[in-house]
């Protein structure tokens, strides 16, 4: 794939992912070529509108009007400038693709386990975050979608990594994987990446990082980096 391909799989993987956590919380979502949207509900740490190209065409600009105060957008090629429309910027962050690793399933460790029960997930919740408003961002209702799994890695009865892994879009001929909410024991993420995403070597996986400190560990785990992302939230105030 070129580069612009790669990078526009991870923004539509990304956004599959919002959706269906947003879904799942009550929102109306809905995609068109240019981004994916959520009304009715907004969530800590998730964005209403994702793009899904570099284009800025009315629609677009509409559906960011229609946004209400404190919303969210993940400009998914850091290319849009929105301070103009009553927006301010975050944060920006890298996307990183990690392409197939062999051409075949490989055995899952004993250690690997995938969330299945209300009882795992609720032991997998406060290992990923100590936040109770936070926790309450995933639903469990996300356990039963095809497409998401929970994942951790045990010592014991201790969970010491997790993350999130969501599928699609196809991506030279199988399920991209998306990785998310990773996290493990202190000074452990190359391991916890590496023990995270064993069973899906054989799927090219892609995420995204903010913390500039970490890319080093992402790229010893095979990531490479394929573009920049933004995040705006709209400002409480009037649109200028």
């Amino acid at each position: 794939m070129t580069p612009a391909e790669t990078l526009s799989v991870c923004a539509q993987n990304n956004a599959l992912w919002c959706d269906a956590v947003l879904s799942k919380a009550g929102a109306t979502t809905r995609f068109n070529n240019d981004y994916w949207v959520a009304e009715g509900k907004q969530l800590p740490l998730y964005p209403n509108l994702v793009t899904l190209n570099n284009k800025s065409g009315p629609e677009l600009i509409s559906a960011l009007k229609a946004l209400p105060p404190g919303a969210a957008v993940k400009d998914s090629f850091d290319c849009l400038e929105l301070k103009h429309r009553g927006f301010e910027k975050l944060f920006s962050g890298r996307w990183l693709f990690r392409p197939a690793q062999s051409s075949k399933k490989p055995p899952v460790s004993s250690d690997w386990q995938k969330v299945m029960t209300l009882d795992a997930l609720a032991k997998w919740l406060p290992a990923w975050n100590d936040n109770e408003t936070l926790r309450q961002v995933l639903s469990p209702k996300l356990l039963k979608s095809a497409t998401v799994d929970f994942a951790m890695i045990m010592d014991g009865e201790t969970i010491k990594a997790g993350c999130t892994f969501n599928q699609g879009p196809k991506c030279d001929g199988k399920n991209l994987i998306g990785l998310s909410n990773i996290f493990y024991r202190k000074k452990w993420l190359y391991g916890a990446l590496r023990s995270l995403l064993q069973p899906y070597s054989h799927h090219p996986v892609c995420t995204h990082e903010s913390d500039e400190t970490l890319l080093p560990v992402y790229r010893q785990s095979g990531f490479q980096d394929c573009g920049k992302l933004a995040i705006w939230v709209k400002n409480k105030s009037q649109e200028s």
